[in-house]
């Protein structure tokens, strides 16, 4: 993840300058390309990939080795490369750029006096260098552009480290902030640790920090001070504080104020070494519902393997669980040897509130493997459940579930043996099995497997057959079948004219079982395909499935299907898109039942980027009524977007709801993003959202009003950030209760 590893720019130093022999230089090269390991920016696919020379006042070539001087300007493998003097060669791809040297990406340029590029191995490093990051090269984490100095630095790409360096948004000559580090870590994908950080803010000091740590995750909490009122909490002020230990460990402390429920104190240590990395945490809240929550995550290499753990202890949380305890563990443990890997897995969930509890556990252990053709699944899990309570009997269920699964391949067929099974264990109450299968042999093929790639491309088919023994579950007791079984289906497409087209397939199944029944089933289909215009086209498909006989199995149990389907797709022009379905039931017609099914009409319109328009509107055939008809609208004006979404209700003759999004309304330095959700039947505004930014050139001013009337926690919350541009950012603008995404052009009820 190269992007995220770019915020702060690790660097790694040129030991010395180039020297002005130029092959010792050249040597020297490649000798500190080796020894550094930073990911190049992304290239610039625009950019040809060969090496082009296309200014210099002076320049040497000789084979793949080059030496260029005064003025230089050059590309090569998608980036440009500007330089007082570039040295380097084609076939290492090993440049080292002096003077005033520029590399430039998609979306950075980095200078520096010295920059020493290995194309090759995608690595950089330079010294006394700059680079501007823009907000899409960190997957839009920051909102303005990220200007960063560094001295010197060193490390991988995926976990590196810089000293003396400095960063800030701002634009200007003399900054109005900047972030002074002594040392800086950078862990793409998870945070960077800033340490002996200053903050300057219009050429003074006004705050010194022992370690800043900035989150890079989309599950990163806020570091900077939060204030806002909720139901659950009241007025609030939320503060993150982060102190270094020895090594890479630092501890973040929180305190918040709340009216509602007191203060919370809460503590995150983080730890971390070459063998393992994890984070404990404890948080309590002193009134209201004195809520305590605990975790804990790890990650340690034991040996080749590796082990992973997270557990959650939670008494009475506000936010999740008021008035209950709950206990959540994973652990699993991964060991790869002899081509495969074997996994040993621990689950328990465990819930108590008054008069009710109950607990699940699992112990699971699972080996895959993998050799010459060969491969095997093996899992057995032995879970235990139980739940008692108020007004009900307890309910007890032990069980052992194993599962193996192997296949082999031969010249002319497949072979797979699968062994499925549930197993009480203990005392159990409403024991159920799955499917039991012990054990079924299949044999599968193709048509060019058997009779030659002519015949298959002619005729492609498939061919499976089986036998084994399997447990119906829906019977009673424990009845056991022997089946035997025999697949075979085949699928062809035929141009029949430049406009015409027929896509057609069959299947037949037979199954003989141990209790002298038997069962066959035909199935076949077809779609025929007129295209009469460029993106036009209307076609007709037919679907028959029936089964003849009796099956004492569920799992071969099938349905019957006779019906036609009809679709049209009309493009008139480049902008309008016009669609109509719909569908006739033979087999329900027979039945005196309409036959008819619904009718789907759909029209998009899009003269360009800046509207996009789409209309549904459905009949129903059984209430003979339109049901549905819904408008999305997306409308592009300059800076800002407006999304719309309505639907009304046919059989009850009412608006069904509408919800309005407007995302980036600017008047001036404020900035406005609102959403309403409106719910027909209940003739309210399930959610409004505003938010209001106020642009400090480098930094923000963030007013949000979160406003949910239905759902998990609803009510109204009002939060105010200062954040600075360069950090990434969360907000539950836009979301529900349960963090589920609202509005953006879909109407109540039909919800993405």
């Amino acid at each position: 993840m190269r992007s995220a590893a770019l915020l702060l720019v690790g660097v790694a130093v040129c030991s010395a300058h180039a020297q002005n022999a130029w092959l010792p230089a050249f040597g020297k090269i490649v000798d500190q390309a080796v020894k550094t390991k930073n990911s190049l920016p992304a290239s610039n696919p625009k950019i040809g990939e060969q090496f082009k020379l296309i200014h210099a006042d002076k320049a040497h070539i000789v084979g793949d080795l080059v030496e260029a001087s005064g003025n230089v300007h050059a590309t090569y493998k998608g980036y440009e490369i500007f330089a007082d003097k570039l040295t380097g060669s084609r076939r290492t791809q090993v440049f080292q750029l002096e003077g005033d040297s520029k590399l430039i990406g998609a979306t950075e340029t980095v200078t520096g006096g010295i920059v020493l590029v290995d194309f090759r191995n995608d690595q950089f490093s330079f010294e006394k260098g700059t680079a501007r990051i823009k907000p899409e090269r960190l997957q839009g984490k920051v909102t303005g552009d990220v200007f960063v100095k560094a001295a010197r630095g060193a490390g991988l790409s995926n976990d590196f480290t810089t000293e003396y360096g400095k960063f800030t948004t701002c634009d200007l000559l003399n900054p109005h902030y900047e972030l002074d580090y002594d040392t800086n870590r950078i862990i793409p994908g998870k945070r960077a640790e800033l340490r002996g950080v200053r903050l300057e803010i219009l050429g003074h000091t006004v705050l010194k920090l022992p370690m800043l740590v900035i989150p890079l995750s989309r599950q990163a909490p806020k570091y900077l001070p939060e204030f806002g009122n909720s139901v659950d909490e009241g007025y609030y002020v939320k503060t993150r504080i982060t102190t270094p230990l020895p090594g890479e460990n630092f501890i973040d402390t929180r305190v918040d104020l709340m009216s509602k429920l007191g203060a919370g104190l809460g503590f995150d240590y983080n730890y971390e070494n070459s063998a393992l990395s994890g984070k404990l945490s404890v948080y309590s809240v002193t009134g209201g519902s004195r809520s305590r929550v605990y975790s804990a995550t790890h990650q340690q290499k034991v040996g080749r393997g590796t082990l992973n753990l997270t557990s959650s202890y939670q008494i009475s949380d506000y936010l999740t669980a008021p008035g209950s305890t709950l206990w959540n563990t994973n652990a699993m443990f991964q060991l790869p040897w002899g081509g495969g890997t074997s996994r040993l897995g621990f689950n328990r969930y465990s819930s108590e509130s008054s008069g009710f509890k109950s607990s699940q556990q699992t112990i699971s252990f699972g080996d895959d493997r993998s050799t010459r053709g060969f491969q095997s699944r093996l899992d057995l899990n032995l879970s235990k459940s139980d739940a008692s309570g108020i007004g009900f009997d307890p309910n007890t269920n032990q069980r052992l579930d194993v599962r193996y699964n192997a296949t082999t391949s031969f010249r002319s067929f497949t072979a797979d043996l699968l062994y499925q099974r549930s197993v009480p264990v203990g005392k159990s109450t409403n024991f159920f099995s799955s499917s039991d299968i012990t054990p079924m042999l299949s044999l599968r093929s193709t048509g060019d497997k058997l009779f030659g790639q002519s015949f298959g491309s002619v005729w492609p088919m498939n061919m499976e057959a089986s036998i084994g023994e399997l447990l119906n579950p829906s019977a009673a007791g424990d009845v056991r079948v022997t089946r035997m079984d025999f697949e075979f289906d085949v699928r062809r497409s035929t141009k029949m004219g430049q406009r015409l087209s027929l896509n057609a397939g069959s299947r037949f199944q037979q199954g003989l079982y141990s209790d002298d029944t038997a069962q066959y089933v035909l199935a076949y289909d077809g779609n025929l395909n007129y295209q009469f215009a460029r993106d036009s086209s209307v076609s007709v498909s037919y679907n028959n499935l029936r089964a003849f006989g009796f099956t004492p199995l569920a799992i071969d149990s099938t349905g019957r299907n006779d019906n036609f389907s009809f679709d049209l797709n009309y493009k008139p022009s480049r902008t309008l898109s016009l669609s109509a379905q719909s569908g006739y039931d033979v087999f329900q017609g027979s039945q005196g039942q309409v036959p008819w099914q619904y009718v789907w009409l759909r029209a998009k319109y899009k003269p360009g980027n800046w509207l996009d328009l789409n209309t549904t509107a459905s009949y129903d055939t059984f209430s003979q009524a339109w049901s549905n008809l819904r408008l999305d609208a997306g409308m592009k004006l300059g800076e800002t977007s407006l999304s719309l979404g309505a639907r009304y209700d046919g059989l009850r003759s009412q608006l069904a709801g509408f919800n309005l999004l407007v995302d980036g309304f600017r008047v001036g330095k404020v900035t406005t993003n609102f959403l309403l959700d409106y719910n027909g039947y209940t003739q309210q505004l399930d959610s409004q959202h505003y938010q209001f930014i106020y642009n400090l050139h480098c930094a923000e001013a963030v007013l949000e009003v979160i406003d949910n009337q239905v759902g998990f926690r609803s009510g109204r919350t009002v939060s105010f950030f200062i954040r600075l541009k360069a950090f990434p950012f969360g907000s539950n603008f836009g979301l529900g209760t349960r963090g589920q995404s609202i509005g953006g052009g879909s109407a109540y009820g039909f919800g993405d």
